[in-house]
């Protein structure tokens, strides 16, 4: 006997649509990019308000604005002239490695298969240093506190390295985020460039010295690896006490 079906059955509902986001509106403000850097990196990506050079310049501000706070914070640790030479120290440095890092990430990101142009890949990396300025003035406070607790060049740098270690790691996602809505569809390029710019800002973390601690001299003229710079300070602590 075969079951037969029932015309007065209720017909099972059909699962709910998610509702479609609203489109980005464009961002009008350093609040605004701040949102849709974290909420919703890929409708920033596609907007084409990005590539004005007000946003541009919106994205460059907040990167810079932000890496002067956690420069200060840092500066802390030695007091004296570092409250205002490691601020300047970082933020020059941060936007000179976007500047030497541009042409590369360009042609990082042809290989793999974006179709972006200069202006939108030039929006797309200030928005990736604006996105990693901002992770480290989150990190600020707890820094401020280990450098009003401890006098050891070794743990401030790895504190300090690792903070921005971190940042990248985010930043450098919602660069790979942002390629893919343009078309890029290979990763390799992209991992190569990412390591290409952390390399860069490592060896500018010794290029820059004195960050952390004190000197004669704002620059030091010295030749060295990062490597073995941060290994030679690992054990040393700072000298002078606090004013």
């Amino acid at each position: 006997m075969t079951d037969q079906p029932n015309p007065d059955a209720t017909p099972p509902s059909p699962p709910p649509m998610t509702p479609k986001p609203e489109p980005l509106p464009e961002p009008k403000g350093l609040k605004d990019l701040f949102e849709a850097l974290l909420r919703r990196p890929s409708d920033l990506a596609a907007h084409p308000g990005i590539e004005k050079p007000v946003t541009l310049g919106r994205l460059a501000a907040m990167a810079f604005g932000a890496i002067l706070v956690f420069g200060f914070v840092l500066g802390t640790f030695a007091y004296h002239e570092q409250l205002w030479a490691a601020p300047l120290k970082l933020g020059v440095g941060l936007l000179f490695a976007g500047l030497i890092c541009f042409p590369s990430f360009y042609i990082f990101s042809c290989l793999a298969g974006s179709t972006a142009s200069a202006g939108r890949l030039a929006a797309i990396l200030g928005a990736t240093l604006a996105l990693a300025g901002l992770l480290l003035l989150g990190f600020a406070p707890a820094v401020w506190i280990f450098t009003q607790g401890t006098r050891s060049f070794g743990f401030m740098g790895a504190l300090s390295i690792g903070s921005w270690l971190v940042a990248l790691v985010f930043a450098f996602r919602f660069a790979s985020t942002a390629l893919k809505v343009q078309g890029a569809r290979q990763s390799g390029p992209i991992a190569i460039w990412c390591i290409i710019f952390l390399l860069v800002t490592l060896q500018l973390t010794t290029s820059l010295r004195p960050i952390l601690g004190r000197s004669d001299r704002f620059l030091t003229d010295e030749k060295k690896f990062f490597i073995q710079h941060w290994s030679e300070t690992a054990g040393q602590s700072l000298p002078d006490a606090k004013p």
